[in-house]
């Protein structure tokens, strides 16, 4: 787990072991059915998009409940202030900030072997 509070400046966060990751995963798939979604797939250039927009030192991740009651998950960029870049509220209110959604959640689409 991070210790202290983060600087913001786009070195936070680190590495994770592998046995400690499947731990993890293992652990929150023991408090979900089957058939719960578990983990979602994004792109690399709607993750590119959001690092690039200027300022962007990070990204935010929120856990979302779609209208039809399926879990999402919302990519958000994150300034050196550690403020949401949110569309409409860019530099000089440009609006040129983007959050990402369309991601493919597993199951039904997932990697074979993985985590």
């Amino acid at each position: 787990m991070p210790t202290g509070l983060p600087k913001y400046d786009g070195t936070d966060g680190g590495p994770i072991d592998l046995t400690t990751a499947r731990q993890w995963v293992k652990n929150f798939r023991a408090t979900i059915p089957p058939a719960e979604v578990r983990s979602h797939y994004f792109g690399r250039d709607i993750v590119d998009t959001i690092l690039a927009q200027p300022g962007c030192t990070g990204l935010r991740i929120y856990y979302a409940i779609n209208d039809k009651k399926e879990k999402e998950i919302i990519i958000s960029g994150a300034d050196d202030t550690g403020e949401d870049m949110l569309p409409g509220e860019g530099a000089e209110g440009s609006g040129g900030n983007t959050l990402a959604d369309a991601s493919y959640p597993c199951p039904s689409v997932c990697p074979t072997g993985g985590l």
